[in-house]
C-alpha cells in the first residue's frame, strides 16, 4: 500500500474538528507544492548537478585548476539542501533519503571512522558509478563530501597531496549520489510524481491525504519540527551553557564555514514555505501570521549580522550573545506555531520525536 511507504517521522499530528477548518485555502496542497516545495527541490537538483560537474572538471585537472567553482558549488548545494531539509515527510523520509543526503548529527563520529577506512583501502569498486547507493548512508552525502574536501585529506587545501587521486574519485562519486537522490526528490514532488499528485489533490479516496486539513497538519508539523531542529540540534549544542563551553565543531557544515549561511537558508526557507500556504485566519487571529513571520525574519536578520565564520563568532561575547538570541527567537517562533498557528488551523501537534533526543 502506498500509505505504508510514506511515514510521519517527526511528530504526531491530531486534527481538531472545529470551525477553523473553513479558513484553509481549498488548494492548500497545490499552493505549498507549486509555491515552494517543487521549486526548492528543483533548485537542489540543479545545484547538485553543478557541484558534480565542477568537481569532475577540477579532479580531471589533478587539482591544478582553480578550486573556487567547487567551493561555490558546494556552498550553493548545502544552502539549497538547508532550504528543503525541514520538509521531513513524504519522499524525503522514504528510502532513507534524508540520511543519504545528510547523515547528521553524528555524535559518535561514524562518518569519520568509515571514511578513513574507505580512503585507506582505495577500493575501486566503491567509486564505481552508482556503487555508493548501496553502502552506509554515512559515506553517501554532503557531510561526507565536506569532510573529504575540507578536512581529511582536505582536497581543496592540498590538492596535490598523497592519495588525492582516489579521494577525488570518491568526492565525484558522492556528488553523483547527491545528484541521484536530489533527482528522485524532484521527480517525486513534481506534478507527474506519485507523491506530488497525492499532496496536491487530497480526497476521500487518496491513500495519503483525505482533506486539505490533513495537508495542513503535515505542513504545520514540518514547520514546528524544523524550528525545533534548528534550535535544539543545530544551535544549542554549539553554544553550550556559556561562552567558554561553545564548540564550533558540534555544528553542521563547520568545516566549510557554511554553518551560519545554512541556518539562514533554513529559516528563510521555512518563512517562504509558510508564505506559500496563503493561510487565512479567523477574525481576531490575524496577528498570528504577522507574529510568526516577524519572528522568522528576526531570526534570519540576527544570523545575517554575523559576517564571520562560526568559530570566530563564538569567540566573541557579541557573537555568542547574538547566536543565543537567535535560539530564543526560534523558540518563540515554534511556540507561535504550536500554540497559535496550529490551533487556528484546526491542528493539534502532540508528541515530537525530537523531544526525546
Amino acid at each position: 500500500m502506498l500509505k505504508a511507504k510514506y511515514v510521519w517521522s517527526a511528530a504526531m499530528v491530531m486534527l481538531a474538528p472545529w470551525s477553523a477548518l473553513a479558513q484553509l485555502p481549498t488548494d492548500l496542497g497545490q499552493r505549498l507544492a507549486e509555491g515552494y516545495a517543487r521549486p526548492a527541490f528543483t533548485k537542489l537538483a540543479e545545484q547538485a548537478t553543478q557541484l558534480e560537474q565542477a568537481l569532475t572538471t577540477w579532479c580531471r585537472s589533478e587539482g591544478q585548476a582553480d578550486s573556487m567553482p567547487v567551493r561555490q558549488a558546494f556552498a550553493s548545494t548545502v544552502q539549497a539542501w538547508a532550504g528543503v531539509e525541514f520538509l521531513r515527510f513524504g519522499p524525503l523520509v522514504q528510502g532513507n533519503r534524508y540520511e543519504k543526503m545528510a547523515f547528521w548529527p553524528d555524535t559518535r563520529s561514524v562518518m569519520q571512522r568509515q571514511l578513513r577506512a574507505l580512503l585507506a583501502t582505495e577500493d575501486p569498486a566503491v567509486v564505481a558509478p552508482g556503487a555508493l547507493a548501496s553502502r552506509s548512508v554515512a559515506t553517501q552525502g554532503l557531510p561526507a563530501l565536506e569532510y573529504v574536501l575540507y578536512d581529511k585529506p582536505g582536497l581543496l587545501k592540498s590538492p596535490s597531496g598523497k592519495g588525492s587521486t582516489y579521494a577525488c574519485s570518491y568526492a565525484v562519486a558522492v556528488a553523483a549520489n547527491v545528484v541521484a537522490v536530489s533527482g528522485e526528490l524532484k521527480q517525486a514532488w513534481s506534478a507527474q510524481g506519485e507523491y506530488g499528485k497525492h499532496f496536491t489533490a487530497p480526497s476521500p479516496d487518496n491513500d495519503l491525504y483525505r482533506s486539505q486539513q490533513e495537508v495542513a497538519g503535515e505542513a504545520i508539523k514540518a514547520l514546528s519540527t524544523g524550528l525545533q531542529f534548528a534550535r535544539d540540534v543545530k544551535l544549542l549544542p554549539v553554544l553550550g551553557d556559556a561562552m567558554p563551553a561553545a564548540r564550533a565543531s558540534r555544528a553542521a557544515f563547520w568545516r566549510s564555514e557554511m554553518t551560519i549561511p545554512t541556518l539562514i537558508a533554513g529559516v528563510k526557507g521555512m518563512r517562504a514555505f509558510y508564505d506559500a500556504g496563503g493561510y487565512r485566519y479567523p477574525d481576531g487571529d490575524e496577528w498570528i501570521g504577522s507574529s510568526l513571520t516577524g519572528e522568522l525574519d528576526r531570526a534570519a536578520g540576527a544570523l545575517e549580522q554575523e559576517d564571520q565564520p562560526l568559530k570566530q563568532a563564538l569567540s566573541t561575547e557579541a557573537g555568542w550573545q547574538r547566536l543565543t538570541l537567535t535560539g530564543l527567537i526560534l523558540k518563540n517562533a515554534k511556540d507561535i506555531v504550536d500554540q497559535n498557528f496550529a490551533p487556528a488551523m484546526g491542528v493539534t501537534i502532540g508528541f515530537n520525536a525530537l523531544d526525546g533526543d
